[in-house]
């Protein structure tokens, strides 16, 4: 089982580590490391969107190490454990203490949101949960019948309202019946229109602000979806979403279909929010956990 999720997400982040592990093996060649070599160094790990900070702090230490074996392998294992410690402290742990465990899901419409909100219900339902989903985004009703689909296929409860309600009072409606049913999870499907940053701010504010009056511990969690194709740019995203609520963790999304999977790093540490899960696929299984130790192996094709 274990060995079937590393393949799935070495396979799934193939189209990252390939330009990097290639990247390396093409700058090294069995070449001495010298400045023109950590400079190549700096380049490639910036255009793989590992950002400007880390690949700054590989080139020093590179220059510090003084690397006599310097093969690939080396030097994969070196930035390896250097993401490691950046990433490690950041895995999400997740603890429920409450008998319904709320998670709010925010994001860009595009970004894979509904989709998500799809493969965590699935994940929970494998571990036996009761789960709901509810389609708060009402002002568009291809988000209502996407999340349909997804608890159809998940076998999860399915709250939604008429198109333009109020989504504070689905919500509120929908914890009250989530509760009653017994379930162990509900997970929101929010909107997600960042063209007016104000009227997502106070739909946001209002949803959370509404489900507080049922208990002010709700929603146990806020979590970002943002799509990996964007990368730096998501850390934007990112910083306008940390405006308009807390955001407890973040999913990365699509890393399948991009080179851009370095692009976790330099979000890690420009904005130390914990990384839940990441998405590299289209199946319901194609959401991983994320590993800080798995990730940066896969990321740089160690085996």
């Amino acid at each position: 089982m274990v060995f079937g999720w590393v393949k799935k997400l070495k396979k799934g982040l193939s189209k990252s580590s390939s330009k990097i592990s290639e990247g390396i093996n093409t700058i090294i060649k069995g070449k001495k490391i010298d400045e023109k070599i950590i400079e190549e160094f700096e380049e490639l790990l910036i255009s793989s969107d590992l950002g400007v900070k880390f690949s700054s702090e590989v080139a020093n230490k590179l220059r510090s190490k003084k690397l006599i074996d310097s093969s690939t392998e080396k030097v994969k294992i070196l930035i390896s454990e250097m993401l490691i410690e950046i990433l490690k402290p950041l895995e999400n742990k997740r603890k429920t203490i409450s008998p319904l465990h709320i998670i709010l899901v925010v994001g860009v419409n595009g970004a894979g949101k509904t989709a998500t909100v799809g493969k965590i219900a699935n994940k929970f339902l494998s571990e036996k949960k009761k789960v709901g989903v509810v389609a708060a985004d009402t002002f568009r009703a291809a988000a209502k019948e996407q999340l349909k689909i997804w608890a159809d296929r998940t076998n999860s409860s399915f709250f939604s309202g008429e198109e333009f309600s109020d989504p504070a009072a689905l919500c509120f409606e929908s914890i009250k019946k989530a509760q009653d049913m017994g379930l162990n999870f509900l997970i929101v499907d929010t909107a997600g229109r960042l063209h007016n940053k104000k009227d997502l701010m106070d739909e946001l504010s209002k949803i959370i602000r509404v489900i507080k009056k049922l208990d002010e511990k709700f929603p146990h969690e806020v979590v970002l979806v943002l799509d990996g194709n964007i990368g730096q740019n998501s850390i934007k995203q990112a910083e306008i979403f940390k405006e308009i609520c807390s955001i407890n963790s973040i999913i990365i999304t699509k890393l399948d279909g991009t080179a851009k999977g370095g692009v976790l790093v330099p979000i890690a540490q420009q904005l130390s929010i914990p990384i839940s899960y990441i998405g590299v696929g289209e199946q319901k299984e194609d959401l991983l956990d994320f590993n800080a130790d798995n990730f940066s192996k896969a990321l740089l094709d160690i085996n």
